[in-house]
């Protein structure tokens, strides 16, 4: 297993607030990361809806960061769902 591997195309779940990566061909993904804060980012809003979006925003941010590092460090596709 290499870094690679393990962190091939990874994509943030919102409902969960889990960063993911594919492991299989037929779609079996395996958890890689997980979004946390929500006490802190909820008192950073007027409604729960506003820190909900922005929390997913952090994720999509991060599964987006960490394909671009893979690619950028060890070559090929990282495809973003």
């Amino acid at each position: 297993m290499t870094i690679k591997e393990w962190l091939k195309d990874v994509y943030y779940a919102p409902f969960g607030q889990h960063l993911w990566s594919k492991q299989d061909a037929d779609g079996g993904s395996q958890m890689v990361g997980e979004i946390r804060g929500w006490g802190a980012i909820q008192n950073e809003f007027n409604t729960e809806e506003e820190a909900s979006d922005f929390q997913d925003k952090i994720g999509k941010f991060i599964a987006d960061a960490i394909n671009e590092k893979v690619q950028r460090d060890f070559g090929g596709e990282n495809d973003k769902p």
